[in-house]
């Protein structure tokens, strides 16, 4: 029995920190540790005649591309960008503003982000630097009838949903003391639409944006969502402390509780 149950946490651990958007497909699949779950690091999409290349972001404000030298795994610096005025929080490749080209998209803790060119990394467009003082997450995914991808994210302790194909703000929450550092977009309460869910315990309802539940307590540092209790609902399961999980029932609106 406690190897079963071993092995089914380490089953459930491992699906819950797949990646879980159309963005973290490319999330780094070399390297040793936890490469893959860094939010400022991915794998830029292949070329033909190209080695593989990486992108990162430091905490100094600079983006670095590294390319693979060999069939190794071993890379080289072949560029850095320019001062981003904040450290680099995350990095995403999605077809942001619809032209039928991916667009690198990153933000900075300092209230910026920034859409640079796949191929030669040169800053596309930026949000004006008046605009946020921090940001402290940030998501991609379609939460309206257009057909590209919204960005999701906290800035100033409220939820904005921007759009990246026009650049401007569609809407921000009510509620000033979001504190999110994670977000993910799924139906976490049977209704047959999505909800945002914030890891600081907010749940938006995607579409129309209206506050669906505060939880108490926090869901987790780290978040991500999986039906495992077989009702077609997935589940908010949050980790603490790196290592202690937790599940929500968020159609129920509580921590699920423990049973023999």
């Amino acid at each position: 029995m406690q190897i079963r149950r071993r092995l089914s946490l380490v089953l459930l651990v491992a699906v819950v920190c797949l990646p879980l958007s159309v963005a973290a497909q490319h999330h780094l699949q070399l390297g040793r540790g936890a490469l893959g779950e860094f939010g400022a690091a991915v794998t830029l999409p292949a070329t033909e005649d190209q080695p593989t290349r990486l992108m990162m972001g430091d905490a100094h404000g600079f983006v670095h591309v590294y390319e693979q030298r060999g069939e190794e795994e071993a890379f080289d610096e072949i560029w850095i960008s320019e001062y981003f005025e904040g450290p680099i929080a995350g990095i995403f490749i999605a077809d942001i503003n619809l032209d039928e080209l991916d667009e690198i998209i990153l933000f900075t803790e300092s209230g910026r982000f920034h859409f640079l060119d796949r191929a030669d990394y040169h800053t596309i467009w930026s949000n004006p630097p008046t605009d946020y003082e921090r940001i402290t997450a940030m998501h991609l995914h379609n939460v309206d009838d257009d057909p590209q991808e919204e960005i999701l994210f906290v800035a100033d302790g409220r939820l904005i949903v921007y759009d990246g194909r026009d650049q401007f703000e569609e809407w921000r929450s009510d509620q000033d003391n979001i504190t999110a550092t994670e977000m993910l977009v799924g139906d976490v309460d049977g209704d047959g639409a999505e909800e945002i869910v914030l890891n600081d315990g907010f749940v938006f309802d995607a579409r129309y944006r209206d506050l669906e539940w505060q939880s108490p307590e926090s869901f987790g540092e780290r978040i991500g969502l999986l039906d495992i209790d077989d009702d077609s609902i997935p589940e908010v399961i949050g980790e603490f402390s790196g290592r202690l999980l937790r599940v929500f029932d968020v159609d129920l609106r509580r921590m699920k509780a423990a049973r023999r």
